[in-house]
């Protein structure tokens, strides 16, 4: 987070009276858990605060201070968006907010967590694994749509002032124009305070590139051809395909479907009338291939891949315009509660 300390809080009675929480808040600074938001017209009042309370550190805080007044003064427009300004009545409170991690909340926490991280590491967000790494990041499961919106509310009712949590969800859509029901649970928990994200895509596993596969050879495994197939898809079809249960379904009821036969005893899949015609044009035995989908394996593999040197950010063009430009977003939501 970024904290400013008006120079109100360091100068005369204020300054005695606090002393100690606000030294807890400039050590934060210190330890790079959250950045220090100063004007350079404020030294003064800094300097003379730290040589009053802790001279043997007065250098350190003091240089510390310098370094923030001046990244401040060459923010654009005084970079004064998202900031925290604590105050006499407040700073308690928004000690113990900003001791505290902060949260991001997934709907599952292994496979949605391999995905953000795979994407950090090509975007260059790193800072945001080193967070989690480093517990300043707490990544919390919360069991579907439903269970991550209230578990995320419920930890936003944790904080006092600044609530630090970030819910990330799949959009469940079947095209690029559907508005779902998570939108509105989003939007229901942003009003608890909670900063939420909606992909733009059906689910976190579409983000998964599908560049440098290897070319089809006799005997490929069946992963293969299915990604051989999957790559032949346009970016809205593999957007808002199911990446987990393919063209097969989820085992419910039929009413909301249509199905296709490709002539074949037992090969039936199943595409929800809710994609309209986004899979019309989509070769007869592509769609047997990916009648299975993929399962839960995509996310690890993915990863595995992006650690090996085998995926670049540049490979994330193929999964259309504007994607590069919301996954940067939903680590700047996310690095906004950190």
């Amino acid at each position: 987070m970024r904290v400013e300390i008006p120079v109100d809080l360091l100068t005369d009675r204020q300054g005695d009276e606090n002393a100690e929480l606000v030294l807890k808040l400039i050590a934060f600074f210190r330890e790079a858990r959250h950045e220090w938001v100063i004007s350079p017209r404020d030294m003064d009042a800094v300097h003379a605060f730290l040589e009053r309370h802790v001279p043997v550190l007065a250098q350190i805080y003091l240089l510390l201070a310098q370094k923030a007044s001046m990244a401040q003064a060459w923010a654009p427009h005084g970079g004064t968006a998202g900031v925290v300004r604590v105050a006499g009545e407040t700073l308690a409170a928004d000690l113990r907010d900003l001791e505290r991690p902060a949260v991001l909340v997934v709907e599952n926490a292994i496979y949605d967590w391999q995905m953000i991280e795979a994407l950090a590491r090509l975007l260059g967000c790193e800072d945001v694994i080193d967070a989690k790494n480093g517990s300043r990041l707490g990544v919390y499961n919360g069991g579907g749509k439903d269970g991550a919106t209230q578990h995320a509310v419920d930890q936003a009712a944790q904080f006092s002032r600044t609530k630090r949590v970030v819910l990330v969800i799949d959009s469940d859509s079947f095209h690029p124009a559907d508005r779902t029901g998570n939108h509105e649970k989003a939007e229901a928990a942003a009003r608890e305070g909670v900063s939420s994200h909606v992909l733009s895509f059906r689910e976190m596993e579409n983000y998964r590139v599908l560049a440098r596969q290897p070319k089809k050879t006799v005997g490929m495994s069946s992963m293969a051809k299915r990604l051989a197939s999957l790559k032949k898809f346009s970016p809205e079809q593999r957007a808002h395909f199911d990446m987990k249960h393919g063209f097969k379904g989820k085992p419910r009821g039929g009413l909301d479907r249509k199905s296709r036969h490709s002539g074949k005893t037992g090969t039936t899949y199943i595409i929800p009338p809710r994609h309209g015609d986004l899979y019309d044009e989509v070769a007869e035995q592509d769609l047997v291939t990916l009648q299975e989908g993929f399962g839960t394996d995509l996310p690890a593999l993915f990863l595995q891949e992006v650690l090996r040197g085998g995926i670049s950010d540049r490979d994330l063009d193929g999964l259309g315009p504007g994607v590069k430009e919301e996954l940067k977003s939903m680590f700047e939501t996310i690095r906004g509660v950190i």
